[in-house]
């Protein structure tokens, strides 16, 4: 029986870029007549627009799933399905065969992200989730400056597109609110560490967020809307002294602000746990 102690936790921190104008979708509850029926999430004390921490866990689950290998089609139901969880269920295949190649792959995934199953035989083999993504709020420099171009209180703007008829070629205008090219959110990972070996997990966690920069982040994005960019990268580690005897935390140096920089020099990184 595995046995499960936390060591201490890596809280990785840094900014989103809009390289151009973000739309992650709000409620539109309660919309007036005239109103906006696209709107984009807001705080709701600040009314400044957010990126919540679970649509960003989720983009960047959903490109590790690509990029492993781990994503077919459901044999009973129509689409795609993630296979983490049918992976994990049985027993681990014999070293060295494609299948246990496999099984390590949807293994990193559960231990990253969280099994997607409730299954006892799946969360045994994955252990706990490893991964928090904060909700990232608007950087205070990007809020005073939309508010200088804007108009005090206003953090976005509105983008009308067109649909067009194929047929008729009428014109079906609807605009959309998104957060403006330019602006900056502050994000904050967290990634709990119970052995030496969950530091590999960065390796697929950087993946993804480079697949995310050449991705996109919320809605639109095969129309130019979501393309982001991390920079101002900063990692540190929390041990369990910091928490129990107020121990100073470890800045871990990264060979770069930037995640093509960080990637270039991942072996050298001079991991604490």
């Amino acid at each position: 029986m595995t046995q499960y102690q936390l060591v201490g936790k890596y809280m990785l921190h840094g900014q989103i870029e809009c390289v151009t104008g973000l739309h992650i979708g709000g409620t539109t509850t309660g919309v007036e007549i005239g109103g906006l029926d696209n709107p984009v999430i807001k705080d709701p004390l600040s009314d400044q627009p957010y990126i919540p921490g679970s649509g960003l866990k989720g983009k960047l689950r959903s490109l590790t799933e690509w990029s492993l290998g781990l994503i077919a089609t459901h044999p009973e139901h129509k689409g795609f399905a993630a296979y983490d969880c049918h992976e994990l269920a049985g027993p681990e295949p014999a070293a060295g065969t494609p299948e246990n190649e496999r099984y390590q792959r949807a293994l990193a995934l559960g231990r990253l992200y969280g099994p997607a199953s409730a299954k006892p035989e799946v969360l045994v083999a994955a252990g706990p989730s490893r991964l928090t993504v904060r909700d990232a709020f608007l950087s205070a420099d990007s809020a005073r400056r939309l508010q200088d171009a804007l108009g005090a209180g206003l953090f976005t703007e509105v983008k009308t597109e067109n649909a067009l008829d194929r047929v008729t070629a009428k014109a079906n205008p609807r605009p959309i609110e998104r957060v403006p090219a330019g602006s900056a959110f502050d994000f904050d990972l967290v990634l709990d560490v119970y052995f030496k070996s969950d530091e590999a997990l960065f390796r697929e966690l950087f993946a993804a967020m480079r697949l995310l920069e050449h991705s996109a982040l919320g809605g639109s994005g095969s129309r130019g809307h979501g393309q982001v960019r991390f920079s101002n990268l900063g990692l540190v580690w929390r041990s369990l002294d910091y928490y129990r005897k107020n121990a100073a935390e470890q800045v871990v140096t990264l060979p770069g602000s930037t995640l093509a920089e960080v990637a270039a020099g991942f072996d050298a990184i001079p991991w604490a746990a």
